[in-house]
């Protein structure tokens, strides 16, 4: 494989990685790794990525471009220039102080698309272990530098599972989402790349024919997978966050509260969200 040095000025790799928006990325265990340094892997087009975060930068080691990686993780965007575009505000000002290095990835689309399919009603453990279930029970496993990497299955892997196989090894009533996700994607053909030419609210509509997609769900995926940087996911925590923090802003309606959150933070909401909902979960803001 290729290694790459990546310049990680801005950058928190655990914290991106930990924060919870993605399930693809994996923590690596194993003999070649045991410096006590973050190492994670994740797979794009079937090929492995495995990158640490040293004194020099970022080491990805891949057969992908360094483009690639850079994209995946995040790194592609100038994190100062988001910040700066942003409306002058102390919540989220406080949010990047303790914050500062956390990156939106740049997931593929199949797998991120069941992880959350996954999420409804879940915290974010029992997603990882229900993403991890299906990978282990449908992937392939690949070995890097010595170590077993399990690879996320296709979909056409994925289309070989039952809604009782899937209910079999933890999913719950979420594997009818996936499994009729799974047959309109293979029996439409259809094309995600399509949608990212797409304006945001026709994107989220396309999302949303996919069967047990709501808005949430449509703006996680287009969020963390399809660069849609204006989605602002909303969900318990991040509801609780806008009713406290911006009275303003806030509707119990989910459209309404998602026009007027992208409004006022602009084209890189998705941005303020990652930041505002970590605060919030991990306690450095009141919610």
């Amino acid at each position: 494989m290729k290694e790459y040095v990546i310049d990680d000025t801005d950058f928190d790799l655990e914290l991106t990685m930990t924060c919870g928006q993605t399930f693809c990325w994996h923590r690596v265990a194993g003999t070649l790794y045991e410096d006590g340094k973050p190492h994670f892997y994740t797979f794009r087009n079937e090929k492995p990525i495995v990158v640490e975060q040293t004194d020099k930068g970022v080491i990805a080691r891949t057969e992908l471009s360094r483009k690639e990686v850079e994209k995946a993780l995040g790194l592609d965007r100038d994190l100062n220039k988001i910040f700066e575009a942003f409306p002058e505000d102390e919540v989220l000002e406080e949010a990047r102080d303790e914050l500062w290095g956390l990156r939106i990835v740049q997931d593929e689309f199949f797998p991120c698309l069941i992880s959350y399919l996954c999420s409804p009603q879940m915290r974010i453990p029992r997603i990882k272990k229900m993403h991890n279930a299906i990978a282990e029970e449908y992937g392939e496993v690949k070995t890097v530098d010595g170590i077993e990497m399990r690879r996320f299955p296709t979909l056409d892997e994925m289309a070989e599972a039952s809604e009782q196989d899937l209910r079999d090894i933890g999913v719950g009533y979420r594997a009818k989402y996936i499994v009729e996700s799974v047959k309109i994607l293979k029996e439409q053909d259809f094309d995600p790349e399509k949608i990212r030419g797409r304006d945001y609210e026709d994107a989220r509509e396309a999302l949303k024919t996919l069967y047990g997609v709501g808005d949430k769900v449509a703006d996680c995926v287009l969020l963390f997978s399809l660069g849609f940087h204006e989605a602002y996911p909303i969900d318990t925590w991040a509801s609780q966050a806008l009713e406290k923090h911006y009275p303003s802003l806030y509707s119990e309606d989910y459209e309404e509260l998602s026009r007027n959150v992208r409004r006022y933070f602009g084209e890189d909401a998705g941005y303020a969200q990652e930041y505002i909902f970590h605060a919030a979960r991990n306690g450095v803001l009141e919610t």
